[in-house]
Formats: structure tokens, C-alpha cells, sequence
């Protein structure tokens, strides 16, 4: 019988759920600065898109990270 996670699942499976979640995370903070610096670029209204897309991606990818650490908390 194979091992199996506490979730009843196989390592490799619960191994991509968290790199699936590292993945999102990261990707809700990079982009939109990404794309404030390519209309920042194009606007020619340096840095402050800039800023408001790393706010933005800040704010998206903490909300992220509460919701995770929730419903880990409930599951405890």
C-alpha cells in the first residue's frame, strides 16, 4: 500500500498543491508591478504605476495567504 499524506493523499500530490500555492502567491505579487511598469513605460508616468501595482500585488497575495493560513487554522 502506498504512504499517504494526513489528507489521505500521496506526497507528490500534496508536494504540487503547495508548489501550485508558492506559484499563485508569487505570481499575484510580480504581475501586477509587471504590467505597472509596462503602462508606466508607455505613459511615460514613471514610478507611480509602478507603485500602485506593488500595492496592489501586495494587498491580493496577503489576502491570499490569510485564506490558506484559515483554512489550515480550521482543519487544526
Amino acid at each position: 500500500m502506498p504512504r499517504l499524506d494526513d489528507n489521505g493523499r500521496p506526497p507528490l500530490v500534496a508536494a504540487m498543491q503547495w508548489v501550485n500555492q508558492i506559484l499563485t502567491i508569487s505570481l499575484e505579487m510580480v504581475l501586477p508591478a509587471g504590467v505597472g511598469y509596462l503602462l508606466d513605460n508607455r505613459w511615460n508616468t514613471t514610478p507611480w504605476l509602478v507603485a500602485v501595482g506593488s500595492v496592489l500585488g501586495f494587498v491580493v497575495a496577503m489576502r491570499h495567504l490569510l485564506k490558506i493560513a484559515a483554512a489550515a487554522n480550521r482543519k487544526n
